[in-house]
C-alpha cells in the first residue's frame, strides 16, 4: 500500500506509542488510537473513523435520527446531592465514609445556595475559587482538600449518569483548587513505650473500667476505634494470640480490609474487658478525646489522641524489627507508603552526631 501524501488538517496517521507500539491517527483535530501495530490495518480503521465521523456530521446538519441528542436539563444542586449520597452507600463505600461525603457536599450545597447557586451548571471556577478561598479562611489545608474530594467525585458521578453535560472539573483550572497541606517533619516523634505504659497505668487509677480497657487494647492492638465498637468476643483467639477483625451486619472495617492482628496475653484479656464494659461509657470520638486529654494531663504526657497510640504500636512493632509490609497488612492499611507515614522515631538522648560519616 503506498504512503499516503500528508494534507494539512485532513485525517492522517501520526506516530506509534506504548509498549505495544500501536498507531495513532490525527482525526478532527486530536489525536486518536488505533489499536493496532500494522500501518495498512491502521489506515483502514482511521479512514472508517473519518467516514463516520462524516455521517454523523451530515446527519446532524439535516437533523434527522441520527443527530445527537440535546444536552440535559442540568439538575439542582441540592437533588444531585441526594442522588450522590445514595450513590456512595455500601458496598460503594463504608457506612463512615459515606456520611462523611453527604455530610460535605450537603455543607458545599448550603454554601453555594447561600451564594443563590442551585444549578450544576452554575458551579465555574469563579464560584469554587471563592468557596475555597472562604473555607481556608476558618478550617486548615487539608480540611479544605477533604471538603473538594466528594464535590469533585460528585460531578464525575452526574457527568457519567448523563445528569449535566459538561463535567467542571474536568477544566484545567479546577486544577488549581487543592491547596497545599502542612507536612509533619519527617523526624515527628512518636509517644514512646514508656510513655505509653505512665499512660496506661494512669487510666487503670482514675478512669472508668470500659475506657482503660479500650486504651490497653488500642495499645496493644492499633485498632481502629470504630473497629473496637464492632468487634465480638468470638473474635479473641487468646490460645493463639489473635484478634481477628470481620465484617459484621451493616458494617464493614474501612476500605473492606478484614485481618488478623497478633496480641498479647495482657491485649487479649483487655479485649474480653472492653466486650464486657463498652456499653457502660460513651465511644463517640468527642468523649474518648475528653477522656484521653484529662489522663495525660494528670500523668503529664504532651497532647496526643487515640490515634497517636495506633501510630505508637506501628513504631514500636517496626523497631522491634517488623518489616513495613507485615506492619502494613496488620494495620489494615492500604500501602506500604501509608505505613511510611505513621512510623515515628522514638525520643531519645542522641543528638546524632554519632551517626554521621564525616
Amino acid at each position: 500500500m503506498p504512503k499516503r501524501k500528508y494534507i494539512l488538517g485532513q485525517p492522517h496517521l501520526l506516530r506509534r506509542r506504548g509498549k505495544n507500539k500501536f498507531w495513532t491517527g490525527w482525526l478532527h483535530g486530536r489525536e486518536v488510537s488505533l489499536g493496532t501495530a500494522d500501518r495498512v490495518e491502521a489506515q483502514r480503521k482511521l479512514a472508517e473513523l473519518a467516514a463516520q465521523r462524516a455521517s454523523e456530521e451530515a446527519a446532524a446538519e439535516r437533523g434527522g435520527a441520527e443527530a445527537r441528542a440535546p444536552a440535559p436539563d442540568p439538575p439542582l444542586l441540592s437533588e444531585l446531592a441526594l442522588l450522590y449520597a445514595e450513590h456512595c452507600r455500601s458496598p460503594r463505600h463504608t457506612k463512615k465514609t459515606a456520611n462523611s461525603y453527604a455530610h460535605r457536599v450537603a455543607f458545599f450545597v448550603e454554601a453555594m445556595e447561600a451564594k443563590n447557586i442551585r444549578r450544576a451548571d452554575q458551579v465555574t471556577f469563579k464560584v469554587m475559587s471563592a468557596y475555597v478561598r472562604e473555607r481556608s479562611a476558618i478550617v486548615s489545608a487539608a480540611t479544605v482538600n477533604r471538603d473538594l474530594t466528594p464535590v469533585r467525585r460528585m460531578f464525575v458521578f452526574a457527568k457519567r449518569e448523563g445528569l449535566i453535560a459538561q463535567n467542571p472539573f474536568k477544566h484545567e483550572d479546577f486544577e488549581e483548587l487543592k491547596l497545599r497541606e502542612a507536612r509533619p517533619k519527617p523526624n515527628a516523634l512518636a509517644l514512646s513505650p514508656k510513655q505509653v505504659d505512665v499512660f496506661l497505668a494512669k487510666a487503670d487509677a482514675m478512669s472508668k473500667p470500659g475506657y482503660a480497657a479500650l486504651f490497653w487494647l488500642t495499645a496493644g492492638s492499633a485498632v481502629r476505634i470504630d473497629e473496637a465498637r464492632h468487634y465480638e468476643a468470638s473474635d479473641i483467639d487468646r490460645e493463639r494470640g489473635l484478634l481477628t477483625i470481620t465484617p459484621k451486619k451493616n458494617w464493614t472495617s474501612k476500605g473492606y480490609r478484614y485481618r488478623d492482628v497478633p496480641i498479647s496475653k495482657d491485649t487479649a484479656d483487655a479485649a474480653f474487658a472492653f466486650v464486657r464494659t463498652r456499653d457502660t461509657v460513651a465511644l463517640d470520638d468527642k468523649a474518648v478525646w475528653n477522656e484521653i486529654q484529662r489522663i495525660r494531663k494528670a500523668a503529664g504526657l504532651p497532647q496526643f489522641s487515640i490515634h497517636d497510640l495506633r501510630r505508637a504500636w506501628a513504631s514500636a512493632v517496626h523497631a522491634n524489627g517488623a518489616s513495613l509490609k507485615q506492619v502494613s497488612v496488620w494495620l489494615g492499611h492500604s500501602s506500604v507508603q501509608v505505613t511510611e507515614r505513621y512510623i515515628r522515631v522514638f525520643e531519645s538522648d542522641s543528638s546524632g552526631h554519632e551517626f554521621l560519616p564525616r
